[in-house]
C-alpha cells in the first residue's frame, strides 16, 4: 500500500468515527461557562473575547483522545494481521500519531465553536440588557 494511500484511509477512519454532536455540545457548555464566569463584565460592556489559542488551551482536556491500539488493529481500515510484531509496534505509533495531529485539529475546531458561541451568547445577552434598560430606565 501507498504511503499517501495509508495516510488517506487512516484519516477518513477517523473522521468517520468522530461524534460531532458530542464537540458541539462540548463547545456550547464551554461558551455557557464562559459568559457565566464573565457575566459582570459582559453587562458592564468590559469585556474581551479570549483568543482561540486561549480557548483551545483551556478545553484542550474536555475533547475526549479516543484512539485505542486494540481497537483500530480490530476494527481499522487497514489488516494489520500479517504484520510482523515489531513492524506492527511502528506501524502504530505512526497511526496514533496521526490521531495526535487529528485531535489537536478536533480541538482547534472545537475552539473556534466556541469562540462563535461566545461572541452570539454575549450579542444576545448585550440586546437583552439593552433592552431591559430601555424599558425600566427610560
Amino acid at each position: 500500500m501507498h504511503h499517501k494511500d495509508f495516510e488517506v484511509r487512516v484519516m477518513k477512519y477517523f473522521t468517520e468515527n468522530i461524534n460531532l454532536p458530542e464537540f458541539w455540545k462540548i463547545a456550547r457548555e464551554c461558551a455557557r461557562e464562559f459568559c457565566f464566569l464573565s457575566f459582570e463584565d459582559i453587562i458592564s460592556g468590559d469585556i474581551e473575547l479570549p483568543t482561540i489559542e486561549e480557548i483551545k488551551d483551556k478545553i484542550a482536556d474536555k475533547i475526549p483522545y479516543e484512539f485505542d491500539k486494540s481497537g483500530f488493529v480490530d476494527k481499522g481500515p487497514i489488516d494489520l494481521s500479517g504484520i510482523e510484531e515489531a513492524a506492527l509496534g511502528k506501524t502504530l505509533v505512526k497511526i496514533e500519531s496521526m490521531y495526535e495531529k487529528f485531535h489537536d485539529a478536533l480541538t482547534l475546531g472545537v475552539a473556534k465553536a466556541v469562540k462563535k458561541e461566545i461572541a452570539d451568547l454575549k450579542l444576545q445577552l448585550s440586546e437583552e440588557i439593552d433592552s431591559i434598560k430601555k424599558k425600566y430606565l427610560s
